[in-house]
């Protein structure tokens, strides 16, 4: 958990190094009309160094202590995160070739019946209706089209 941690706080660091060059190039001042464009990302970038300095300081207090480290994943761990996982990589190729509204509504057909084991019923209603009501809201209410993937829009007929 100890080398997770401290690989994860450089990782930030390095983040929040990178959003601070580049609000400074962009600008991150106070301009006549208010913000500037990178005021906002440069303030995120310094806080996230800050608080990443924290995490490793505070992890190298515990490390020179000689505390015993924890696991970074108890046993038998991997096999929900994999549940998750790997459907959702598979949600994210799917959609790539069906569009985002049918990969969703797989997605969640598949989680809902195989790791919720909820009923037939259910799942079917649930994994129709809500990329039902996301293809209203977003493509007809506010035009904003999702993803349609290569077939997608031969799939879809309205």
């Amino acid at each position: 958990m100890r080398k997770a941690e401290i690989f994860v706080a450089f990782l930030l660091i390095v983040v929040g190094i990178i959003a601070l060059v580049d609000s400074v190039r962009l600008g991150f001042g106070w301009g006549m009309s208010g913000p500037e464009s990178g005021f906002f990302p440069f303030y995120l970038g310094a806080g996230t160094i800050v608080c990443s300095l924290l995490v490793l300081i505070n992890v190298l207090k515990e490390y020179k202590k000689g505390a015993a480290g924890q696991r970074l994943m108890p046993q038998g761990a991997l096999t929900p995160i994999l549940w998750v996982l790997i459907p959702a990589t598979a949600m994210i190729v799917i959609s790539e070739f069906v569009g985002l509204h049918i990969a969703a509504g797989l997605y969640l057909a598949f989680y809902m019946r195989a790791v919720g084991k909820i009923g037939w019923v259910t799942t079917i209603l649930v994994s129709l209706l809500v990329p039902m009501s996301l293809y209203i809201a977003f493509d007809k209410l506010f035009l904003v089209p999702l993803p349609q993937g290569l077939w997608g829009a031969k799939l879809i007929p309205f």
